[in-house]
């Protein structure tokens, strides 16, 4: 009996496994006001959507006419931090995780030929929190993150090359498939050859995501039995 080829399968967070109902929007808003001193009423809208922190941070700091200065990053990050743990813990936090993630993840991290990672804008410590607060945290191995780079296709390699030397297992392009909910979780697995299950539980419509030629564009990840079998094949 042939034994099955490994599967990395690389995660993104916001809109895809879970929805903070605008934690992490509400963290970046105060740490604007408290660190750039740019009043919120007066703040562009922010498009998150499949964006990079750095990213984000990088048209922040512009938008205060600010410098963006290591230092100043730095304490905008912590700030941001801080306020996003508080608001993840609030009493009344309306965030959740999204249909069928805690069943699917529960069924993968039992098939030994799938290995979890993450692929997020998210920075490392952002993205732990989150996934900390729905305890979902620990079935994911490594990944790449926002402090890795600020253009979200240059976090692919990074993820695939630090899930190599975590499992010991090599990933070809054909290997790998990341899962997520915008047209930039798209582009990010063509960019490495990879390819992309696209799931329609953000901001983006099913008939939204078609357009941008994903492997796979499902409704969403609560049919564990049929996502199973089209991540094996």
């Amino acid at each position: 009996m042939h034994s099955r080829p490994d599967i990395l399968l690389l995660f993104d967070i916001d809109g895809t496994l879970l929805d903070t109902r605008g934690a992490g929007a509400g963290a970046l808003l105060d740490a604007t006001e408290e660190v750039l001193g740019l009043a919120r009423e007066k703040i562009p809208p922010l498009d998150l959507a499949g964006a990079t922190d750095g990213a984000v941070v990088r048209k922040l700091f512009a938008d205060a006419s600010q410098p963006l200065e290591p230092s100043r990053v730095e304490a905008f990050q912590k700030y941001y931090l801080a306020r996003l743990e508080e608001r993840l813990h609030h009493d009344e936090f309306p965030g959740r995780l999204l249909n069928g993630v805690t069943t699917l993840l529960t069924r993968l991290v039992d098939e030994t030929h799938f290995s979890l990672g993450l692929l997020t804008g998210n920075w490392r410590a952002g993205a732990r929190l989150k996934l900390e607060r729905f305890g979902i945290h620990g079935h994911f191995v490594d990944g790449g993150f926002g402090d890795d780079g600020e253009q979200r296709n240059d976090l692919g390699p990074v993820a695939v090359r630090r899930m190599e030397t975590a499992t010991g297992r090599s990933f070809a392009p054909h290997q790998v498939i990341v899962i997520g909910d915008t047209p930039k979780d798209i582009a990010c697995a063509h960019a490495m050859g990879a390819r992309c299950l696209a799931v329609a539980t953000g901001v983006f419509a099913h008939a939204s995501l078609l357009p941008f030629a994903a492997w796979q564009v499902l409704e969403s990840l609560e049919d564990t039995e049929t996502l199973l079998q089209v991540l094996a094949a």
